[in-house]
């Protein structure tokens, strides 16, 4: 009963963002279908946008739920279950308005998937409907468990540790990535990893998007049991 509950709550909480999402969303695609004529008027990659969107939503998913909680008894177990439970439905449910959105918008504006930009040679099987859902469902999946995953290694971190951090990723990525790349990897050794990336995403092979689905769940999987690690002895900190 308590993990049919606490999934609820945590369905809930996530249901009135995602309604609040759809609204803009709407707003925005009738707004510049009306302020544009039916030639210029675009809108593309409705899944990344979704994805970030999920990934903020993972990020907010954690502190408040998880002290509300655990002061009505309910148990870290049980609450990481119901987070994944609450996710399962947001993350279907929002791969089939997507695709609905698709349907119905492109007739009035120049609508673009993100999906059917990447596997655009890959998307005219009988069976695409089916791997276009488990795409979506995976990376939305893996967007949400990813933000999940970060707010519960920072609630666990000390004060030294979150600024450490929160200055040292970006610092890396920003600067360090990019100057090891130019100076230390030769052109072939970066188009031989660009290369290897598209491969894996599915974009110039045969597996095409299940690829990318298969990484995308398991990416999910691994942050899951990395999630559950941190929040079996998580402390309750309520400042």
């Amino acid at each position: 009963m308590r993990l049919k509950t606490a999934s609820k709550y945590i369905f809930s909480e996530m249901k009135n963002t995602v309604l609040i999402f759809y609204l803009i969303i709407v707003t925005l695609i009738i707004f510049f279908a009306c302020v544009t004529s039916e030639n210029d008027s675009s809108f593309n990659g409705i899944e990344m946008t979704s994805a970030i969107f999920l990934f903020i939503v993972g990020l907010n998913s954690f502190r408040k739920n998880y002290l509300f909680l655990m002061s009505n008894g309910v148990p870290r177990k049980t609450q990481f279950k119901s987070f994944f439970l609450a996710v399962i439905p947001v993350t279907a449910g929002m791969t089939v308005i997507n695709m609905a959105f698709t349907a119905v918008f492109n007739k009035i504006i120049n609508y673009n998937t993100l999906y059917g930009m990447i596997y655009q040679d890959k998307t005219q099987s009988s069976g695409d409907i089916v791997i276009s859902f488990l795409w979506n469902v995976t990376l939305y999946t893996c967007a949400i468990t990813l933000g999940y995953f970060i707010t519960l290694a920072y609630y666990r971190m000390n004060k030294i540790q979150k600024i450490c951090v929160s200055i040292g990723v970006p610092v890396f990525f920003a600067m360090v990535l990019p100057y090891i790349l130019q100076n230390f990897c030769s052109a072939a050794t970066v188009k031989w990893l660009y290369n290897g990336l598209r491969a894996m995403f599915g974009v110039n092979t045969n597996y095409g998007p299940i690829s990318a689905a298969g990484i995308f769940l398991v990416t999910t999987l691994l942050l899951s049991g990395l999630s559950y690690l941190l929040i079996r002895k998580a402390p309750v900190k309520e400042g």
